[in-house]
């Protein structure tokens, strides 16, 4: 297997998290709302949107190949902010503290994986065929 066909595997194995969490959020779009630091308000809800349109768009261009270093740099600025927001582990004792810390760390892991794309994707502007 060569080099383009484990990172076509990659791109498709990384989109299913953001699919998930996306399509969750577009079906239990209050529920989502309300979870937010601002709650059942204008900006909840743009915060929601805003999350779906980057995790459903990032997912969409990773599995077309499609500006792979914007939609990478994006998710990584998402994950971190997303994970300070979401995931105050410092906050936390006993075993929410250890839940906290995984998801924390978890995010933190995926970034890594997604600076490889920022760093060495080819610069297309064109979906792969």
């Amino acid at each position: 297997m060569n080099e383009k066909n484990i990172l076509i595997i990659a791109r498709v194995l990384i989109t299913p998290l953001f699919i998930y969490s996306g399509l969750g959020k577009v079906f239990h779009f209050s529920d989502n709302v309300a979870k937010t630091p601002f709650g059942d308000s204008l900006i909840g809800q743009l915060m929601i949107i805003g999350a779906i349109v980057i995790e459903l768009g990032g997912s969409l261009c990773f599995l077309l190949g499609y500006r792979l270093k914007i939609a990478s740099a994006v998710w990584i600025f998402y994950i971190l902010l997303t994970s300070v927001m979401f995931h105050q582990f410092w906050l936390y004792t006993g075993p929410q503290q250890v839940g906290q810390v995984i998801n924390f760390t978890k995010n933190l892991s995926i970034c890594a994986g997604l600076l490889y794309f920022l760093l060495y994707s080819p610069e297309k502007k064109q979906p792969e065929a």
